[in-house]
């Protein structure tokens, strides 16, 4: 793992400048500007990642306040795939998934993960047709952001009826336990604005 963990521009901008723009209240920008995320200005190449992990707190606690935060995570996690898919580098990755599929998908999640930051690692236990333990290296502090992000890619890779458990997190490092029913092609260019039904089709649950 690098001395300095960083979170590549790619990320924030799929997150704030594509998938929630014009979400956010003034009241989170102030804490975002605050906090060192100013989305007035050009955003920088790279962020430190505990500085991330608060712009993304502070996002959760703005957009779905009153809501437990780890599904206000997990829907900002499945909102930055949308947002992904909007971005050049995020239309040939999210590609990529639907030619590949669900199983050769999880397989490369870290290079997929890469894309966007520096820091990740993964490994992948086969359990059963369709079932998947995926470990991670270092998921933060909002590690249902995460599980967002693997729900909403499984869903661009063709899979249906997800779910995304976790069964192991340490504060850094967490195993997730996936599985998902046969494989669909149109589910596999499902767009933006899919996130709710995809969310009731799927489930979560955290420790």
């Amino acid at each position: 793992m690098p001395d300095e963990l960083l979170v590549f521009e790619q990320t924030l901008e799929a997150v704030y400048v594509r998938a929630l723009h014009g979400r956010l209240p003034p009241t989170c920008k102030a804490r975002l500007r605050e906090a060192g995320l100013d989305l007035d200005q050009k955003l920088r190449p790279a962020y430190p990642f505990t500085s991330w992990m608060t712009f993304l707190r502070i996002t959760t606690e703005e957009l779905y306040p009153g809501e437990p935060l780890d599904q206000a995570a997990f829907k900002i996690g499945e909102a930055c795939i949308d947002g992904f898919r909007e971005t050049m580098l995020g239309r040939a990755v999210l590609s990529l998934l639907r030619v590949l599929g669900p199983r050769r998908a999880l397989m490369r999640a870290t290079q997929n993960f890469r894309a966007g930051n520096n820091y990740t690692e993964s490994r992948m236990k086969e359990l059963g047709p369709r079932q998947f333990e995926l470990w991670m290296n270092e998921v933060g502090s909002l590690p249902t952001f995460t599980a967002g992000i693997i729900h909403a890619g499984l869903r661009t890779a063709g899979a249906e009826n997800i779910r995304v458990d976790l069964s192991g997190y340490d504060g850094h490092a967490c195993t997730y336990c996936i599985s998902w029913s046969e494989a669909s092609v149109s589910s596999g260019v499902a767009g933006k604005g899919d996130s709710k039904a995809a969310t009731r089709s799927g489930s979560i649950s955290s420790l």
